[in-house]
C-alpha cells in the first residue's frame, strides 16, 4: 500500500511540473487524477506538503492546482467583494483560527450545514480557501479536511519564481483556447478581467 502510494505521489509531482491543473473525477475534456497516475493518498500527501492547492476553479469541480498555477490565478480570483455575508463570516473565522473542520466551522459561525458548505465552496472557487490536512479517513479513497485561508497555505513553501509563472501561463494557452479560458474564470460580470488574462503575456 505504502509502496503504490509512493509510486502515485512521485508520478502526480512529475504531472504537476508539467501541467497546471487536475481534476479530482473523471471529465472527458479535463485531465484528472487517474489517468494521471495519482490515487487519493497521494494527492493529499501533495496538499499537506502545500505543493498543491485544492480548488473548485474549474466548473465548480474539484481541481488541483500546482503552485505555480495558483499563483497565475490569484490575481483573476480572490475578489471578496463577491462575497456574501456567510461566506465573510466564514472567511475571518478561518483566518483568525488558522484551520478548521466542518463542524468547527458550522458550530464558530452559527450556520446550518447546508449554509456551510456553499459558504465554503465559495470561498474555495475563489481561492481564498484551500484544504491544510486531512482530518477523518472514511474509506482508502475519501476522507474529511481541514481548511485554511489561501495565505496560510502560502506559508508552506517558498512563492514560484517569475520563469516558473510564465511557464504555468504557456502551459495554460497551449492547454486551453482562449474560449476555454474564459470559461476557466466564468464570472461573467468579471468578462474584461478573463479577456486580460486569455489575451495577455506575464
Amino acid at each position: 500500500m505504502q509502496e503504490r502510494d509512493e509510486k502515485a505521489r512521485a508520478a502526480l509531482i512529475a504531472y504537476f511540473s508539467q501541467n497546471g491543473l487536475l481534476l479530482c473525477n473523471e471529465n472527458a475534456r479535463m485531465p484528472f487524477l487517474e489517468i494521471a497516475g495519482g490515487n487519493w493518498n497521494a494527492i493529499v500527501s501533495l496538499m499537506e506538503s502545500g505543493d498543491v492547492f485544492y480548488s473548485r476553479l474549474y466548473q465548480h469541480r474539484v481541481t488541483y492546482l500546482s503552485r505555480s498555477f495558483y499563483y497565475l490565478m490569484k490575481p483573476y480570483r480572490q475578489r471578496e467583494h463577491r462575497l456574501d455575508a456567510p461566506c465573510v463570516r466564514l472567511l475571518a473565522f478561518l483566518r483568525a483560527a488558522g484551520e478548521a473542520n466542518a463542524e468547527q466551522m458550522q458550530t464558530a459561525c452559527l450556520l446550518e450545514k447546508k449554509a456551510q458548505g456553499k459558504a465554503l465552496e465559495q470561498l474555495v472557487s475563489e481561492l481564498l480557501v484551500t484544504v491544510s490536512r486531512r482530518d477523518k479517513t472514511i474509506h482508502d479513497s475519501w476522507c474529511t479536511f481541514y481548511y485554511c485561508p489561501a495565505e496560510r497555505w502560502e506559508e508552506k513553501q517558498t512563492p514560484p519564481t517569475n520563469e516558473q509563472i510564465e511557464r504555468a501561463h504557456e502551459w495554460l494557452h497551449h492547454s486551453f483556447t482562449q474560449k476555454q479560458i474564459q470559461s476557466l474564470l466564468s464570472h461573467p460580470e468579471h468578462s474584461n478581467m478573463e479577456t486580460s488574462i486569455a489575451t495577455t503575456k506575464i
